[in-house]
């Protein structure tokens, strides 16, 4: 029975279930405050945008510079989002772009016969969740 389910595909849809339970309170029970469910949603985010481009990184064997760029930009970019947040900038639209040009240039990385349905079975649907949530955060 255990062999047939993944166990990287559970734990990456888990990963959603904070976005959605603080996103059903936001709309529904509204026990948590409102600026504190923006806040942990911008960086429960980044989190996510972090992982994202470090699944990129394959420590077995050696990657190209590009590969090697796309997986770094995202850490380099979540800085610099912390540092705009911190600042009170508003960045849930500059993160919702930055998911988008995330999945872009991941359709490009996983380009091989076996990665293609680990992109439009995983990557998609979860950046695509997160994408919708942000936008919905902003209502």
């Amino acid at each position: 029975m255990f062999k047939k389910i993944n166990f990287q595909f559970v734990l990456s849809y888990l990963g959603l279930f904070p976005f959605l339970f603080i996103l059903f309170d936001y709309f529904f029970f509204e026990i948590i405050d409102s600026n504190i469910v923006k806040d942990f949603f911008i960086l429960y985010s980044l989190i996510i945008f972090v992982f994202i481009g470090a699944v990129n990184w394959n420590l077995k064997k050696n990657i190209s510079l590009m590969i090697l760029f796309i997986g770094f930009m995202p850490s380099f970019t979540s800085v610099l989002m912390i540092i705009m947040f911190l600042y009170s900038y508003e960045v849930i639209n500059y993160l919702i772009i930055l998911f988008i040009i995330q999945l872009i240039l991941d359709n490009f990385i996983y380009k091989e016969k076996n990665d293609r349905p680990i992109f439009y079975r995983l990557r998609t649907p979860l950046t695509l969740i997160v994408t919708v949530c942000l936008i919905l955060i902003q209502f």
